[in-house]
């Protein structure tokens, strides 16, 4: 059983890191979809964990890299804190830096929800439910950001 667990995890990353951005993006889309009634530290923990997945992606697949070295860009990358991918995948995809590009307010408020969506991970706790929602919309705002810069389809409920 362990043995399978591992091979599988490791077919895992394989998958992903082969993936492109928009392949990406609708399994990003299905998990955030799992979670849209949540408005607590599952809901802060989807998001801000896309925001990093998509920009994973769009860092690892950027134009004019091969596909064949995907594997070796995301064993490079895969360790990276959102906050740096992100900026790696704007300026890649010939954006402006984020603090422009989202503002500076969104751009720190997203900075926090990295690092509260890190609290509630590794110490399993909870914050004031009045923190939630200004952080979600932040890391919300990245995410949509990326999908732009990256040239991806945008849903029309993503666009609200």
């Amino acid at each position: 059983m362990i043995d399978g667990l591992r091979e599988e995890l490791e077919q895992l990353r394989k998958t992903y890191a082969s993936s492109r951005p928009a392949a990406r993006l609708g399994v990003i889309r299905q998990g955030l979809a799992r979670t849209q009634a949540e408005i607590g530290p599952t809901r802060l923990v989807a998001v801000v964990s896309a925001v990093e997945a998509l920009a994973r992606s769009l860092v690892v697949h950027a134009p004019g890299r091969p596909a064949s070295s995907s594997h070796f860009r995301y064993q490079q990358v895969r360790q990276k804190a959102p906050l740096e991918l992100v900026e790696e995948a704007l300026r890649l995809h010939g954006s402006d830096p984020a603090a422009q590009r989202y503002g500076d307010e969104t751009w720190q408020l997203f900075e926090l929800a990295h690092k509260y969506r890190n609290l509630v991970v590794h110490e399993c706790t909870y914050l004031g439910q009045d923190k939630y929602a200004a952080l979600i919309a932040a890391s919300e705002r990245v995410l949509e950001g990326l999908v732009v810069a990256g040239g991806l389809p945008r849903l029309v409920a993503a666009q609200a």
